[in-house]
C-alpha cells in the first residue's frame, strides 16, 4: 500500500512537472517579448469617426461610435448625454470590465446630469472557459490591454472636441478589470482631472492565480499558468502599483469591497500602499461590482455622481 501512495505522489508530481513545462513552452510560442509600450505614440489622431448605433432613454440619448486612429488604432465607445446636463457639465469616462465594455454606459441608473462615455475592449470577451481558445487568443488580447490606455486618449481628443457635449473637466474610472489599467493615462494625460479605480488591486499575477485555483488544483501549474496570463497582459508594464504613485497632486478615489470573492486581500494592500496623497481609499458594502449586483451599482454611481455633482 505504502509503495502505490508513493507512486502515486511520484507520478503526481512528474504530471504536474510535465504541465509546467507544457505552459511554459505554451508562453515562449504565443506571448512575444513585449518592449515598453509607447501609449502616446501609439494613439495618433482621429482619423475617422462613425456613428454606428443612436436610441433614446427617458433620461438621455446615447450614441455608438467606432473611432479610427491614424496609426490604425481603432476604439469603440458609448456616449450617453443626459437631457438636462449640469451647469458645469462634467464628462466620466468609464473603462469597465472585460465582460460589459461600452456597455457599461446602459447599467447606470441614472447619470445625475454628467455626461458618461466607456469604452469597449478591443480583444472583446476573453474566453475563460475555453483553455485552447484562451491560448489561441493570447496575442490578440495582448496587444488590446497594451493599446487601452491610448485608446482613452484617442477617445478624450473626440469627446472634447464635441459641440453637442460641451464638456468641462473629465474624470476617468477604472472599474474592476479596467481598474488596472486607468492610472495609466491618467498620468500620461493632464486633461483627466480626477481618477476613480473601483474595486481593482495591485499584482495581477496573483490575482489571476487566485481566480483559477478552483479550476487548477495543482499549485505548480496553476502558477505557470496565472504567470503565462499575467504576462501575456502586459502586466510587467501595467501593473496599476507602478503607476497610481505618480496620480498626484491629482485626486485619485480608490474604492474595495468589504466582502470581495473575485480579489484576494493581499493585492488590495498593495494598491492602497502604492497611492500617494491626497488619495482616498474607500469602501463599498457587498461583494464585487457586477452587472447582476444592482446594489452594488446603485452604491457606486451614488458615490461618483455625488462627488461630482458637488
Amino acid at each position: 500500500m505504502r509503495h502505490v501512495i508513493r507512486f502515486t505522489r511520484h507520478a503526481t508530481r512528474v504530471f504536474a512537472a510535465i504541465l509546467v513545462l507544457f505552459a511554459l513552452g505554451l508562453a515562449l510560442i504565443l506571448v512575444p517579448v513585449v518592449p515598453a509600450p509607447q501609449f502616446e505614440a501609439a494613439k495618433g489622431e482621429v482619423r475617422d469617426v462613425a456613428v454606428t448605433g443612436d436610441w433614446q432613454l427617458d433620461d438621455s440619448r446615447i450614441l455608438e461610435i467606432s473611432l479610427v486612429s491614424t496609426t490604425g488604432l481603432t476604439v469603440d465607445l458609448a456616449l450617453r448625454i443626459p437631457h438636462e446636463r449640469l451647469t458645469d457639465r462634467p464628462l466620466l469616462l468609464m473603462i469597465a470590465g472585460q465582460e460589459t465594455g461600452r456597455k457599461a454606459v446602459e447599467v447606470l441608473p441614472d447619470t445625475r446630469g454628467v455626461a458618461v462615455a466607456a469604452l469597449g475592449y478591443p480583444f472583446g470577451v476573453i474566453p475563460h472557459r475555453d483553455g485552447l481558445a484562451m491560448a489561441l487568443a493570447l496575442p490578440r488580447i495582448q496587444r488590446g490591454i497594451l493599446d487601452t490606455p491610448a485608446g482613452v486618449m484617442l477617445a478624450l481628443d473626440h469627446l472634447l472636441e464635441r459641440e453637442d457635449l460641451g464638456a468641462g473637466r473629465v474624470e476617468l474610472a477604472g472599474i474592476s478589470f479596467g481598474a488596472f489599467l486607468a492610472a495609466i493615462p491618467t498620468v500620461l494625460d493632464e486633461r483627466i482631472e480626477r481618477l476613480w479605480l473601483i474595486h481593482g488591486a495591485g499584482e495581477p499575477r496573483e490575482v489571476i492565480e487566485a481566480g483559477l485555483r478552483e479550476r487548477i488544483p495543482l499549485a505548480p501549474l496553476r502558477h505557470a499558468i496565472a504567470w503565462l496570463l499575467a504576462t501575456a497582459a502586459g502586466a510587467h508594464h501595467l501593473t496599476p502599483e507602478h503607476w497610481v504613485g505618480r496620480v498626484a497632486p491629482r485626486p485619485l478615489i480608490v474604492v474595495n469591497a468589504l466582502e470581495d470573492t473575485a480579489l484576494p486581500p493581499g493585492p488590495v494592500s498593495v494598491l492602497h500602499e502604492a497611492v500617494r496623497a491626497p488619495a482616498e481609499v474607500l469602501w463599498s458594502p457587498g461583494d464585487h461590482v457586477h452587472p447582476k449586483r444592482p446594489e452594488t451599482i446603485n452604491f457606486i454611481t451614488e458615490l461618483m455622481f455625488t462627488r461630482m455633482s458637488q
